[in-house]
């Protein structure tokens, strides 16, 4: 484990609605996808046929508004959770989750290192690792170890997606 720390960055509408916990878009599901041969993935090698972990992570990654899982998204780098948080400067303000990965286990929650599961990430610069809790549901409050409200920080969306 290279960074102890993991980082997930929320706007204030999202951290609003929801009561500050983190939850994945879909709860109470097995962190497992199985992609339609239609065209909405490429033939790379990265997805496999049914059901799986590997096709989770690979959906994830590549837009999870798309293909929802049970896990969530984070990064162990502080900016690009602060860039999350305000949506490159859509939003003025935000919040950014840092998360104690010593403590991930203890609470049941796997880690899903995405360059270790996908060969070309689609945004390798967030280093982004998937968080999945054992019961499907939101992350245990237990492992969150500070909650840092943040500003947008000019020209930070600049050239980012």
């Amino acid at each position: 484990m290279n960074d102890r720390y993991l980082y997930r960055g929320v706007n204030q509408k999202m951290y609003q609605s929801s009561n500050g916990v983190l939850c994945p878009k879909l709860m109470n599901c097995l962190f497992t996808y199985v992609f339609k041969a239609d065209g909405s993935i490429k033939a790379d090698g990265n997805a496999i046929a049914g059901p799986s972990k590997q096709n989770a992570v690979l959906g994830h990654q590549l837009n999870s508004d798309s293909f929802p899982t049970s896990g969530i998204s984070t990064t162990p780098i502080f900016e690009r959770a602060q860039h999350y948080a305000t949506n490159g400067e859509q939003y003025t303000g935000g919040y950014v989750f840092k998360l104690d990965r010593e403590l991930l286990g203890s609470f049941g929650v796997e880690e899903y290192i995405v360059s270790k599961w996908v060969k070309n990430p689609s945004k390798p610069e967030d280093e982004e690792v998937i968080l999945v809790p054992q019961d499907l549901r939101e992350l245990p409050t237990q492992v969150i170890v500070g909650i840092i409200e943040v500003s947008a920080q000019p020209g930070a969306g600049e050239g980012r997606s």
